[in-house]
């Protein structure tokens, strides 16, 4: 049901709880002046949480790391009759250490190359709408990947698919149909987006502001960023055409806008779901068949309207991995953070993780 307006759904809320906004906020504090007598009270207490964070994150890797000894995700993988679909956002070149805008978002080239070597050698990687009919002929899912870009990087187009294409690994990217004419940043990863983190900042943005980034950079008084290096901008309709025509590559659609969907009226869904299917098929010379809601925010409004559309599938960011009882228009993904280690990353798409459990359309 669609959520009244100022009011969250339970994806809605989900979203920002996993901070699919900002995905890695831990920022540095804004400073604020302390009278002398204070100031140790202020340091011994920014040193406990500090510890207290070091000791989750110790304790987390942990475990991730005891249950990849004791094969734990081995013999899920082998027993769970489900397939996995794994989003990933953005690759930066290879030996790069400059992360602009969100950090959780733009993935090392090292870290992604690890993680493709590694899934090629454990389950067969297909193509989405392959795994999509699978799911909808009610055939076998078990041991299958697929692997989904949101937004349409730059850095995905030059850096992960010539890797994949090399490999001979299928993708498929949702590109959002207004961006690569643009080629402006998205606004999640504007740099002056650490003043504002906090989670009330996050749920306007997506629920009163619609994820509207105009709305979003207007309100919060953000300039134009200077010198955003090009791996993290949208990639050009050229650099998209070229990808998609060498084949292996499919090409979904992310709306039109990347706005929160269940926040706009009816009316609105023909631009964000049907007019952004007609740009991408007629720029990037492919028919789009998938769509990925924008933020990974969806309710059965939504949900229906990309059905009635004639996608044969949509993914969300509900955290799952793919079995036979799964709507094919609300699938859930494992979504990949820039930061995870390893073997948390070898749980994850195992379906192993502490916070399993799936969104539900609110």
């Amino acid at each position: 049901m669609h959520g009244a307006r100022g009011t969250m759904t339970s994806a809605e809320r989900l979203a920002i709880a996993a901070g699919i906004v900002c995905s890695n906020i831990e920022r540095t504090p804004v400073a604020k002046p302390v009278s002398k007598g204070r100031h140790n009270w202020h340091g011994a207490c920014f040193t406990i949480v500090a510890g207290l964070i070091s000791a989750k994150f110790m304790l987390r890797s942990a475990f991730y790391t005891g249950l990849v000894t004791l094969g734990v995700p081995a013999l899920m993988r082998r027993w769970r009759a489900a397939g996995v679909i794994l989003c990933y956002h953005n690759v930066l070149p290879p030996r790069n250490a400059r992360v602009v805008g969100d950090a959780g978002v733009h993935l090392s080239f090292e870290r992604f190359a690890e993680q493709v070597h590694w899934l090629v050698r454990r389950y067969a990687i297909v193509p989405l709408a392959e795994l999509v009919a699978r799911l909808r002929g009610a055939q076998r899912l078990r041991g299958t990947a697929a692997l989904t870009f949101d937004d349409g990087y730059d850095g995905v187009f030059a850096h992960a698919w010539p890797l994949l294409h090399d490999l001979r690994v299928p993708a498929t990217v949702f590109v959002v149909a207004d961006r690569p004419d643009r080629r402006d940043a998205f606004w999640w990863d504007h740099p002056d987006l650490a003043r504002h983190t906090a989670p009330p900042d996050r749920e306007r943005w997506l629920t009163e502001l619609k994820g509207d980034a105009q709305s979003i950079t207007s309100a919060l008084s953000l300039a134009t960023p200077a010198g955003f290096p090009a791996s993290h901008r949208p990639a050009g309709w050229d650099a998209i055409a070229a990808a998609a025509a060498g084949g292996g590559l499919e090409i979904g659609v992310h709306s039109a806008t990347h706005r929160t969907l269940t926040r706009l009226d009816d009316g609105e869904f023909e631009r964000e779901i049907v007019a952004s299917r007609e740009a991408i098929r007629v720029r990037a010379g492919v028919e789009p068949v998938l769509f990925a809601y924008p933020y990974g925010i969806w309710d059965a409004r939504v949900r229906d309207a990309v059905r009635k559309a004639g996608y044969h599938g949509a993914v969300t960011l509900d955290y799952g991995l793919v079995g036979a009882r799964h709507d094919p228009w609300a699938l859930p993904r494992v979504n990949v953070p820039a930061s995870i280690s390893s073997a948390a990353f070898q749980a994850w798409a195992a379906g192993l993780h502490p916070r399993r459990g799936q969104a539900r359309s609110g």
